[in-house]
């Protein structure tokens, strides 16, 4: 019964360590949770639509769609969405990146990963 105590007290030592052994976030990984977060009022605002948001590299923004939702939306609507997720997805970039340039791209998915329109704004 001793060894099992100390064995559990053991996995317990160990589980609570683990977390203090990764890494802290690097600049990047700080700057993209920064830039989901400003993105992340769109998928209230677009509900339905808009599923997701994720990242192909420093540059490339991932917006998943719901394409039947997509298809079903009105072309004012559409248009709005396209400008709010690149405004506001430059804005947090920039936000993170002072005094950097570069051209972002924002690749639009359905739920198989095909692309459905792509878009680019130079910071």
């Amino acid at each position: 019964m001793a060894v099992m105590r100390t064995l559990l007290a053991a996995a317990a030592l160990i589980a609570v360590s683990m977390p203090a052994c990764s890494p802290p976030p690097t600049r990047e990984e700080r700057a993209q949770a920064a830039e989901l977060a400003r993105l992340a009022p769109l998928k209230q605002r677009y509900s339905g639509v808009i599923v997701g948001f994720d990242f192909a590299g420093p540059a490339t923004l991932i917006v998943s769609l719901d394409i039947q939702a997509y298809i079903g939306t009105d072309d004012d609507t559409i248009l709005a969405m396209k400008r709010d997720v690149l405004t506001r997805w430059r804005d947090a970039w920039t936000a993170g990146h002072p005094h950097r340039h570069a051209t972002l791209h924002a690749r639009w998915i359905d739920f198989v990963g095909k692309t459905i329109l792509t878009q680019t704004v130079k910071v």
